[in-house]
């Protein structure tokens, strides 16, 4: 069996694996073709992410794949799905998952377009309707707009019919245009009156993933009753502990003295270990918009399974533009 397994703090070593045995009852087995790589992952390998498992463990929270044994039986075996899971292990050509985390790929939809929806999608989708509660007409502002997240939230915002501000480097901003985006500088502080001369005193909500200096200034391009909605804590890929005690601590003091605005933090995985229906609901809802054209996740590029410290690598420089597959097929 193929995986990817980080033993010691910055390597992540491609191994062949003894199989899993017999699946235990009431799981799923999914024979992985493409596992999304994320940020978060990257960061896990550095030892920059809080939240990653103890050593030895497997990046990943998505897949895409085929059912090889089922724990649900409305999941026939060898059925297409796609989904994520609420910790770790995804970057393995097989894995155990419960069934509430597994949703078949409906038949119009390519591997390639399932297999870039899940973290993203549904981190996105989360922070508009579950944290913010934006309805149809409002403002938000997203910076990396031009990432993995941020080209979800800007899709999602044109089906929802939202008015979405995007913050990332100028290079970036005919990507953010194309995607019904207000592009907007990142670098400076510039951008804060920009955006509150667009929007007539601030955004109803602004999705920051980039640490507490970036909190400080999210903060002031909200509107009265605004939402901070952060999804992330470090400016670096790096990670780190520190970054993420300055991230906690600024929203906390915003909890007790953020007068007329809220503050919320979104992290899928907790979500959907939450609210496995609300997970299953909101992905069929993803991959129906996908299948019907209304989203158009941009692919990165695939990276062969064994070439992961590459894919790392890509998403530390900071070029890419949308997401990378790995695949173990």
């Amino acid at each position: 069996m193929r995986a990817i397994t980080v033993y010691e703090k910055g390597t992540a070593a491609a191994e062949d694996l003894e199989g899993l045995g017999a699946l235990k009852p009431g799981l799923t087995r999914i024979r992985v073709k493409y596992a999304g790589v994320g940020f978060a992952d990257a960061m896990a390998v550095r030892g920059g992410y809080p939240l990653a498992p103890k050593r030895p463990f497997s990046p990943g929270y998505e897949f895409l794949g085929r059912v090889e044994g089922s724990g649900d039986p409305e999941i026939a075996a060898g059925t297409r799905v796609a989904g994520m899971i609420p910790s770790m292990g995804a970057y393995r050509e097989l894995i155990d998952v419960e069934p509430c985390f597994v949703v078949p790929v409906p038949p119009g939809l390519c591997d390639e377009t399932a297999a870039l929806l899940p973290l993203n999608y549904i981190t996105a989708l989360a922070m508009i309707e579950r944290c913010a509660r934006l309805e149809r007409g409002r403002s938000f502002l997203i910076h990396g707009a031009a990432g993995g997240v941020g080209t979800a939230a800007l899709e999602l915002a044109r089906v929802l019919g939202l008015r979405a501000f995007g913050s990332a480097s100028k290079a970036k901003h005919e990507l953010i245009a194309s995607l019904g985006g207000i592009p907007l500088s990142r670098e400076g502080g510039a951008w804060i009156d920009e955006l509150k001369a667009l929007e007539g005193g601030g955004v109803d909500a602004a999705f920051d993933a980039f640490g507490a200096a970036s909190f400080r200034k999210s903060w002031r391009s909200l509107s009265r009753g605004g939402t901070l909605v952060c999804y992330g804590m470090s400016p670096s890929i790096d990670g780190g502990y520190a970054d993420f005690v300055a991230g906690l601590l600024y929203i906390a003091a915003r909890k007790a003295f953020g007068r007329r605005r809220r503050e919320a933090i979104c992290g899928a995985p907790a979500i959907i270990r939450g609210d496995p229906a609300w997970y299953r609901a909101s992905m069929a809802r993803i991959l129906g918009w996908a299948e019907s054209g209304a989203l158009k996740p941009s692919l990165a590029g695939i990276v062969p399974w064994d070439r992961i410290s590459d894919a790392h690598r890509r998403l530390a420089e900071g070029s890419i533009r949308g997401k990378l597959l790995l695949d173990f097929s």
